[in-house]
């Protein structure tokens, strides 16, 4: 009888490896050994209810890695009933990826080498659905302090696991538009010495630098900043406040490229609080080089004859205008010469309108190289051209007009026709009553009395307004 009650109860603690740890105490010194026996079994069953009540997935895990004792939460998140679940193994439920794995620190806990592990896995329910669990293995040992059993824990994280993967595709979504939108998108504090957090591939493609080199350095994007530009663009930033409304900076400058190129960028950034209370920009830096490069064209345009690239009738009105005024409040003098062609008609006669174009085009450079730099230089219109001249005094203003004669005067290529063509030219000193109209007129005046003697001269109109 005493051999098949001892087969009994190690047949027992086969089934139930937790309850061999609990051993019923021999009486001794009038010990009632009934209390002690009710005592360790209502213990006992006070463990098992916690167990089956507990908010996460528990089980007891033989050396074989079955669980014959799991509750109820453990079971319902996979959906098998206790039965088949004390016969399986672990690896039958298992994600196969993370099987190896699994198995290598089970082994490691079985034998003693470690008392506890950690490891976030997938376990495939009954129905063939995937749970993401954070799984905790505990070793428990026997009172020869060898391994007995171990305590899994076991936390469904399917829904944090879907959130995170939501997230990785969301950052990998917006990575791939930030590194394939056609502007540098950037993280930066501001000032001139702000750091540079992040910077998109991009910056490499715009100004020669890599994401890692440019973010290295703080002070590298002041640095690559034309100088006349710093000042309006750090005073911006320097004066920003951050608000619930996020203002939006937007202004464009000059940034040299690693190869000294000039690069224009608009930059537009919305500001807001970092740590410890920096002001941080996210914004973007846009390529606007070929865009100021159409706009300057079409401010020159504007104010220049196309066929020459003198300044226009318009313009030079305006620049006189404002020389006049300037003199008028103690500026230097102002002076106007009128020049009109001699001879280039029959040149549009003989040879066409096309010829006409060369010959202007060389008359207008042949102006140019011959006055001062700071004379401005225009055409009025078909063959006439006039220059203004401030400083200058009659002397000054004769000596400036036989030069501007010699060098018409010199051959000039019509296509294979070598054509001559000479000017005259009147002049006009500015007295305080005159204006822009009454100006050009006694240049002009003078201009025709000069044609009017045979060309090719200049006649100096020097009665001012103010004393006829």
């Amino acid at each position: 009888m005493g051999d098949r009650m001892r087969t009994q109860q190690d047949s027992a603690e086969a089934r139930e490896p937790w309850r061999s740890t609990y051993h019923v105490p021999t009486g001794r010194d009038g010990e009632d050994l009934r209390d002690v026996v009710r005592s360790q079994t209502a213990r006992i069953s006070r463990l098992e209810q916690i167990i089956r009540l507990a908010p996460v997935g528990i089980g007891i895990v033989d050396l074989d890695g079955k669980a014959p004792l799991a509750n109820d939460h453990l079971r319902e998140l996979l959906g098998y009933t206790p039965e088949e679940f004390a016969d399986m193994p672990f690896s039958e439920y298992s994600h196969p990826d993370e099987i190896a794995e699994n198995l290598r620190l089970f082994g490691l806990l079985t034998s003693g080498g470690i008392d506890r592990f950690a490891l976030e896995k997938r376990l495939r329910s009954k129905d063939g659905r995937l749970v993401w669990v954070a799984l905790t293995v505990s070793l428990v040992r026997d009172d020869a302090d060898q391994p007995a059993y171990a305590i899994a824990m076991v936390q469904d994280i399917s829904a944090r696991k879907r959130l995170e993967e939501e997230l990785r595709d969301a950052e990998k979504h917006y990575r791939l538009l930030v590194q394939r939108v056609p502007a540098v998108v950037y993280t930066a504090e501001a000032g001139a010495g702000g750091r540079w957090l992040y910077v998109s591939p991009q910056i490499e493609q715009l100004l020669g630098f890599t994401p890692e080199e440019w973010t290295a350095s703080p002070g590298l994007w002041f640095e690559r900043m034309v100088e006349a530009d710093r000042a309006a663009v750090i005073d911006g930033e320097d004066h920003v406040q951050v608000t619930s409304a996020e203002p939006l900076l937007s202004t464009t400058y000059r940034l040299r490229h690693r190869d000294e190129r000039i690069v224009w960028v608009r930059d537009a950034a919305v500001a807001r609080r970092g740590r410890g209370g920096a002001v941080v920009l996210n914004g973007v830096l846009v390529d606007v080089t070929q865009e100021k490069a159409l706009e300057e064209a079409l401010a020159r345009q504007a104010i220049h004859d196309p066929l020459t690239g003198l300044v226009n009738r318009g313009h030079f009105r305006e620049r006189v205008d404002e020389a006049l005024r300037e003199s008028h409040v103690g500026g230097p003098a102002v002076a106007l010469l009128f020049i009109d062609l001699d001879g280039f008609k029959a040149i549009n006669d003989t040879l066409g309108h096309g010829a006409g174009d060369v010959v202007l085009s060389q008359a207008a450079r042949r102006l140019l190289d011959a006055a001062d730099p700071a004379c401005v230089v225009a055409r009025l219109g078909g063959d006439e051209f006039a220059v203004l001249v401030t400083g200058a005094e009659a002397d000054a203003l004769r000596a400036l007009a036989a030069g501007l004669l010699d060098a018409l005067v010199e051959p000039a290529s019509a296509g294979t026709r070598v054509v001559r063509v000479g000017a005259s030219i009147g002049g006009a000193l500015a007295g305080p009553a005159d204006t822009t109209d009454t100006l050009l007129h006694r240049a002009d005046q003078a201009m025709y009395r000069a044609k009017g003697e045979g060309g090719g001269r200049f006649l100096l109109e020097d009665r001012r307004p103010d004393e006829v």
